[in-house]
């Protein structure tokens, strides 16, 4: 059952709590006591019965349920203590809005969902051999690509697979279960001589069975036979009846050299993160992966990208989106059934305006038909959804992408942001905004217009002055020229927020 607690969502089945669709770390024993608080609204508590119920046969002091008490307010943003209020020499009680069980958004009603979720983890491979790490990672991410392909199998991203796998031994299998995953597929490899010798293992982690287990041995340039043949055993373990045709339209096209396919892989990771030039370097990688691959639809997927990227997205010279535009259609050619090409190229349609956004929504309508499970394609349509007007249709979509990838990138809370102005839920949307570590003028412009809708002038102000401060030439007539919003009411908000925080008189 999930309960709504204030601006958060406590799954008592799952024993997890969501904030903004975002896993809240929360200790166990803090966990326990909301859990216990929220099965017994507006009665108050003593602390002997909150002692004995959260610390049963164990002696502690009054100190650890204080400090629990703090933890469990910090958890749900109830500093104001409106949720969980101090009755003096009495205890505490949980008063919510109202008492009744929330009916839980779509990440957690997809926590339901009939088909079996795996994680594909990391190999663990020698951390001096750097080659090897990055082939093998690369190839982890491809058997998650290519197992998303399986409408009958759920797969957690990538990138929460990865951070999953910087947990303790000792924890692992419970903290994937806490994010949703009902088996972990792991791997280890050795390099000798040129060859790879791998061993990969899938776990049910509720029991820890272990469902499937394999050695292979294979060459450096069979790495893409390796790819298909996880891909195709986790599967076989997991479901009856796969249609291998399925597959084989899932399958990446092969790279015609190894050394290729490593450029592309530095390429994307570079694209994902942060830093100085980190973009051109990624650029670097991927003509350097065309020049030895030129039939690699990908490489030219990601270039294509990163060029739209090094633009300034929407702000992108309107040659450089026409570059991009073509070198999408292009990977499309050579990958036709490749569902990455299909969403880059809606993404770059998106940025040329909204004389395109047709266009774009055959290409991410495309891109979801490929791969159902995809957290970025999900988020992304969600984002583009929002955009159109489809706020609420928006948001169940990134509710989706962030259960399939709860330990997300940064950019899914813009895009969460985006969809939750659309709706008119400023201040959720002002908290997904401030969580980005770093934001740019355009996101200092949503939040002052956020603040100002929420009536909070000061602080919309404030956001201005800052977005000004990092873009002094970017005004409301700027912003609402390339703003990639469809309604026009939904822009004559933007235009009164931005207004009302006065953006424009920012210095």
């Amino acid at each position: 059952m999930a309960l709504r607690i204030g601006g958060a969502v406590l799954d008592l089945d799952r024993g997890t709590l969501r904030r903004d669709g975002e896993i809240v770390p929360v200790r166990p024993k803090t966990l326990e006591l909301l859990a216990f608080l929220t099965r017994n609204p507006g009665r108050v508590l003593s602390k002997d019965e909150l002692l004995q119920a959260v610390w049963p046969g164990v002696i502690v002091t009054e100190d650890s349920l204080t400090q629990s008490i703090r933890d469990a307010r910090k958890s749900i943003g109830d500093e104001a203590q409106a949720l969980i209020r101090t009755v003096p020499r009495r205890g505490y009680l949980f008063q919510p809005p109202d008492s009744q069980a929330a009916s839980p958004p779509a990440a957690e009603a997809a926590a339901a969902r009939a088909e079996p979720m795996v994680a594909i983890l990391p190999f663990q491979v020698d951390s001096a051999d750097s080659e090897t790490k990055a082939l093998f990672d690369g190839a982890v991410e491809e058997i998650t690509n290519a197992l998303s392909y399986f409408k009958t199998v759920a797969v957690l991203a990538r990138h929460s697979a990865f951070a999953l796998a910087q947990h303790s031994s000792e924890d692992i299998r419970a903290t994937a279960e806490r994010l949703g995953a009902d088996y972990v597929a792991e791997g280890s490899v050795e390099a000798a001589d040129g060859d790879y010798n791998a061993r990969v293992v899938l776990t049910e982690t509720a029991s820890g069975r272990r469902v499937w287990a394999q050695n292979f041995t294979f060459a450096r340039g069979e790495i893409f036979a390796f790819q298909t043949m996880v891909a195709q055993r986790v599967v076989t373990a997991l479901v009856t009846n796969i249609e291998s045709a399925v597959m084989r339209r899932g399958l990446p096209a092969p790279a015609a050299n190894v050394a290729a396919y490593l450029h592309f892989l530095r390429g994307k990771e570079l694209l994902r993160s942060y830093g100085e030039r980190v973009n051109q370097e990624a650029r670097a990688h991927f003509l350097k992966a065309i020049e030895l691959d030129p039939g690699s639809g990908l490489a030219h997927a990601y270039l294509a990208l990163a060029e739209v990227i090094i633009g300034g997205y929407a702000d992108a010279p309107r040659n450089v989106l026409d570059e991009a535009r073509d070198r999408a259609l292009h990977a499309i050619a050579l990958s036709p059934d490749e569902a990455r090409c299909h969403r880059i190229l809606a993404q770059t349609l998106l940025y040329r305006g909204l004389d395109e956004f047709d266009a774009a929504e055959k290409h991410f309508a495309r891109a979801l038909d490929l791969n159902p499970y995809d957290a970025d394609t999900l988020a992304q349509i969600g984002y583009f959804r929002a955009l159109r007007g489809g706020g609420e249709a928006g948001l169940a979509l990134l509710d989706q992408a962030v259960q399939l990838n709860p330990m997300h990138p940064v950019w899914y809370y813009a895009d969460r942001a985006a969809a939750l102005f659309v709706v008119g839920r400023y201040q959720d949307a002002i908290a997904s905004l401030s969580s980005l570590p770093r934001k740019n003028a355009w996101q200092w412009a949503w939040l002052a217009a956020c603040h100002a809708l929420h009536g909070d002038m000061e602080k919309a102000g404030a956001c201005a002055r800052q977005g000004r401060a990092l873009e002094s030439g970017l005004t409301v007539a700027n912003i609402l020229a390339e703003l990639r919003i469809e309604r026009a009411e939904d822009r004559e908000r933007m235009s009164m927020g931005l207004q009302r925080a006065g953006w424009d008189a920012a210095s």
